[in-house]
């Protein structure tokens, strides 16, 4: 059985990780093996990058591409590609998109991320972009953390990562709104699941009961 892997991305603040639960959630109670996972993972690679960020700093820029390099592919190997052959869903916060909006706000070139992440980590089924103002976006931060950033969430940054993130037109992108409501936005992803399951053979169903 084929598994699924459903990516959340978009800017700081615009509420991934909380649909990515609740979506976990409306699958898991239709039988289905569901795989939640983040990046920067919890390994070697992305330990050293969220140290670099809890201390409001940040590696060298080519230093700081390679350890996100080095994390996605041990996330790839070890849990993303496992689990999507034993035919679960892998939800994933944040994947290479994330490292093409921000690397390339640095000054990166983004196909070249993408072409260089693609080489060995699996294309996403569906990516769920959430669109959301860069000042909405940084007025949630400040709320969330006590009114301070880390050096991946100022506005300037933001507003590069956000422009490139906008760019992007692969087939499998779902943009949604996050100035939406919670329940109505978990609702639209649904919504979004099921319907790409529709066009799946029957036995690779995500939505599917199991059992």
């Amino acid at each position: 059985m084929s598994g699924l892997l459903i990516v959340f991305e978009g800017i700081d603040g615009a509420g991934k990780s909380t649909q990515l639960k609740r979506l976990g959630m409306a699958l898991r109670a239709r039988g289905r093996d569901v795989v939640e996972l983040k990046e920067p993972t919890e390994g070697p690679h992305g330990q050293e990058l969220r140290r670099l960020q809890s201390q409001g700093r940040r590696a060298n820029p080519r230093r700081e591409r390679d350890l996100f390099k080095l994390d996605r592919m041990d996330d790839a190997r070890l849990n993303i590609l496992p689990a999507l052959e034993r035919g679960a869903v892998v939800l994933l916060d944040r994947y290479y998109l994330s490292t093409m909006a921000y690397q390339g706000a640095l000054g990166f070139d983004p196909e070249a991320i993408r072409k260089e992440n693609e080489a060995f980590a699996p294309r996403p089924d569906l990516a769920i972009v959430f669109d959301l103002p860069v000042e909405e976006a940084l007025r949630r931060v400040a709320e969330r953390r006590g009114g301070q950033a880390d050096a991946f969430e100022r506005a300037d940054t933001l507003r590069r990562a956000k422009a490139i993130f906008d760019s992007l037109g692969d087939p499998w992108i779902f943009r949604v709104d996050a100035r939406r409501g919670e329940d109505e936005i978990a609702a639209l992803i649904l919504r979004r699941v099921e319907e790409m399951d529709r066009r799946r053979p029957p036995s690779e169903s995500a939505c599917q009961v199991q059992g």
